[in-house]
């Protein structure tokens, strides 16, 4: 259940670990109470989770991904975080919860269950990917994990982040 995240240290990396993770869709994510808030600047985001493991530069879309661990920040062009996306899903050390249920080991369905209560437009991309539009959280399983039954990632992003 806990946020596994490593900073340098003295060319080491150090271990974090957050016991709670909560993801407000449309708002923020939340570590052990600590707020990483959509819309933030990259300084704001590495002030509360500090330096991340590597970045990449998105081609074409002006855009960078800060990876953490088994996550990654997303920001547009002027550097604005617009996306967190989780991505071990339920082979991996993080339990990000959403709506009071954790993302990753409730079954596929249930979870899918839960975000329909809260948002009825809807992108089926295949059984394997959905999009919710007015709550701009998106599910996708990787077809090459055997364990059909749970989500491999899940993204919360700013408003209209799926209304392209």
């Amino acid at each position: 259940m806990g946020l596994f995240n490593r900073r340098k240290q003295n060319k080491k990396y150090v271990e974090i670990v957050y016991e709670n993770i909560e993801l407000v869709p449309l708002e923020k994510m939340i570590c052990d109470g600590k707020e990483v808030l959509l819309d933030s600047t990259i300084e704001e985001v590495i002030k509360v989770l500090g330096e991340p493991e590597s970045i990449y530069k998105e081609d074409g879309k002006n855009g960078w991904r800060y990876y953490y661990s088994e996550f990654y920040c997303g920001f547009d062009k002027d550097k604005k975080l617009e996306c967190i996306e989780f991505l071990n899903g339920h082979i991996g050390k993080l339990r990000p919860y959403i709506y009071g249920v954790s993302a990753f080991d409730v079954k596929r369905k249930e979870l899918l269950d839960v975000l329909k209560r809260h948002d009825d437009e809807i992108d089926e991309f295949n059984e394997d990917s959905y999009s919710f539009k007015n709550i701009s959280v998106g599910v996708w399983k990787y077809s090459g994990y055997e364990d059909d039954d749970h989500w491999t990632t899940i993204l919360i992003g700013r408003k209209d982040y799926y209304n392209y």
